[in-house]
């Protein structure tokens, strides 16, 4: 009897080997089941992080296109002096010709202006007796070795506008890292002895005469070129001997 109920057993696959089977069958389902799950939340997470990458992104580019248009809006003004012209990369707006008080003078301005080529007058030309002076600029070059052909001629200018904050740098004739040269010349002022004193100013280092312009010496707002005094300056760095330089930068970064 014993032999052949193990013989009977053994024709048939045993009920509890089928029953394991579809027991580590479901499970494994289970555990695929539960691995999809996790990997579908993986999933809507990383999609909601790619989501607020991109809505980060959005902003920063929007907020560099809007800086962009400030910077384009905003920009300086600055005076390119001794050329009627604007640096390339600079907006023109007008020219005109270098104007001040006259060397004489104790009083009237100090500044140098660039007056309009083009005076548009008050309606009814309203006058007065007592008022400030202005009259045209003349290089003062004579003495010097270099733009002697300049001298006594009249000096042009150009208002221009950068995309930047804009500096003169005096003493140098390069920019400072993060700053565009608009361009570079020479420091110049009224003479030391004259009555009036005037601003300095950066003139350009390829000075042209203004239109129209003759080198008849007619004086008026002069402008000569600078050099350094040794003492409170030290020298070296300066030299008492050579022409002081100067830069108009416009901020890039």
């Amino acid at each position: 009897m014993y032999v052949t109920s193990v013989a009977c057993r053994a024709d048939r696959e045993p009920e509890c080997s089928r029953f394991h089977y579809e027991e580590q069958l479901l499970e494994k389902m289970v555990r695929m089941e539960f691995n999809v799950e996790r990997l579908q939340q993986q999933l809507d997470s990383m999609s909601e992080v790619v989501a607020k990458l991109e809505g980060i992104r959005k902003q920063l580019t929007d907020s560099t296109r809007l800086t962009e248009e400030v910077k384009d809006q905003v920009g300086s003004v600055y005076t390119r002096w001794g050329r009627d012209s604007c640096p390339t990369g600079a907006t023109f707006i007008y020219d005109g010709l270098v104007a001040g008080a006259h060397y004489t003078y104790n009083g009237s301005g100090v500044n140098y202006l660039c007056l309009s080529k083009e005076p548009i007058w008050a309606n009814g030309s309203p006058t007065a007796s007592y008022v400030g002076i202005i009259h045209g600029s003349e290089y003062e070059t004579d003495s010097a070795n270099i733009w002697t052909h300049l001298h006594n001629n009249e000096v042009p200018c150009a208002v221009c506008k950068s995309s930047g904050p804009t500096m003169m740098i005096p003493g140098k004739n390069i920019c400072y890292e993060g700053w565009k040269l608009e361009y570079h010349g020479y420091l110049m002022t009224s003479y030391h002895g004259h009555a009036g004193s005037k601003e300095f100013i950066c003139v350009d280092s390829e000075a042209t005469v203004a239109d129209g312009s003759n080198s008849g010496n007619q004086d008026g707002a002069l402008l000569y070129f600078v050099k350094a005094a040794c003492g409170a300056l030290k020298c070296p760095a300066y030299d008492g001997n050579k022409l002081i330089t100067c830069a108009v930068c416009s901020q890039t970064k």
